[in-house]
């Protein structure tokens, strides 16, 4: 969050199809209408036009897009709260600042703006705490390019950003910090499909349905109760599935050996713990760096505008 003054604040906010995650702070996408029944504890609980919702309990299902319904507002308007809490502030104008995967950010852009100024003013209350919040302006951003934003003026030669998603995986090629369209594809391969296979393959070998948190504690290298032979299944079967997307890309012929690469967000993570590591392959694995990235450019945009 970055304070403009004046009770003005840019907020990111990358909603993504496992996590929200703003510039601080990172929460799980699961939306549970609860209709006008007041939950019995206020934790992560949304009240919305005289409707109670639970909002960041589990994961929500992955649908083919984001704004066909109101849960996209509803996360937002959470990142929004959590972001403001922080600092005490209950009532604020926001200038937002949100992402579409680079594939399909000039087709979607107007839409998903459309979709935020239906409802620019709102009041609510998250965990039992009011906010009055009016949207005053929406910035849309490709996904993964905002990643590495703050930093192209420093990237000279090819660069090929790889955003390893929930749902996809952005590539964004660079030549000297400038996008090449033709060369930026998004690839319907990402974390939830593999682990969705690695919970297939671990049914048929052990006869046990392993939850979906606790793969993705193995591929973080977190802690873990599961038998050993279990964490070797899941670390063969996510490490079987990068490899697989490292040899498309080298079939869409991106050449690996001596191209910049740099896996970004919260696939960088599993890159970096499960792939051939080479010394033109880097790794950032802050999971929040698409929504820094939106602020950033947000307040890039304001300062060409006099507006900053």
């Amino acid at each position: 969050m970055i304070d403009l003054g004046d009770n003005k604040y840019i907020i990111g906010f990358d909603n993504g199809y496992q996590f929200g995650k703003t510039a601080n702070l990172m929460f799980e996408n699961g939306v549970f209408p609860l209709g006008k029944v007041e939950p019995s504890v206020s934790e992560h609980s949304l009240k919305f036009e005289r409707k109670y919702y639970k909002v960041a309990e589990g994961r929500a299902a992955i649908t083919e897009d984001k704004i066909s319904d109101e849960n996209a507002r509803l996360l937002t308007m959470v990142a929004i709260a959590k972001e403001l809490s922080a600092v005490g502030v209950r009532k604020a104008e926001i200038i937002l600042a949100v992402g579409l995967p680079f594939s399909d950010y000039g087709r979607e852009k107007k839409e998903l703006i459309k979709y935020y100024e239906e409802k620019p003013v709102m009041k609510y209350e998250y965990e039992g705490i009011r906010y009055d919040i009016t949207i005053s302006r929406i910035f849309v951003f490709p996904q993964c390019y905002s990643a590495i934003a703050s930093r192209t003026g420093n990237m000279k030669g090819d660069y090929m950003i790889v955003d390893i998603g929930s749902k996809t995986t952005d590539i964004v090629y660079l030549v000297n910090g400038i996008p090449v369209e033709s060369k930026s594809i998004t690839i319907e391969k990402a974390m939830v499909k593999w682990i969705r296979q690695i919970q297939g393959s671990l049914q048929v070998q052990y006869g046990k349905n392993i939850p979906e948190n606790e793969i993705l504690k193995v591929i973080l290298k977190q802690n873990t109760s599961l038998p050993k032979s279990y964490s070797l299944h899941i670390q063969n079967g996510i490490m079987g599935q990068i490899s697989a997307l490292l040899l498309e890309l080298e079939e869409r012929e991106y050449d690996l050996n001596y191209t910049n690469v740099i896996f970004v967000g919260g696939g960088a993570v599993a890159a970096k713990n499960f792939s051939e590591h080479k010394s033109n392959f880097a790794y950032d694995t802050d999971i929040l760096a698409n929504a820094k990235g939106y602020e950033f450019l947000a307040m890039q945009m304001l300062k060409r505008q006099g507006a900053a």
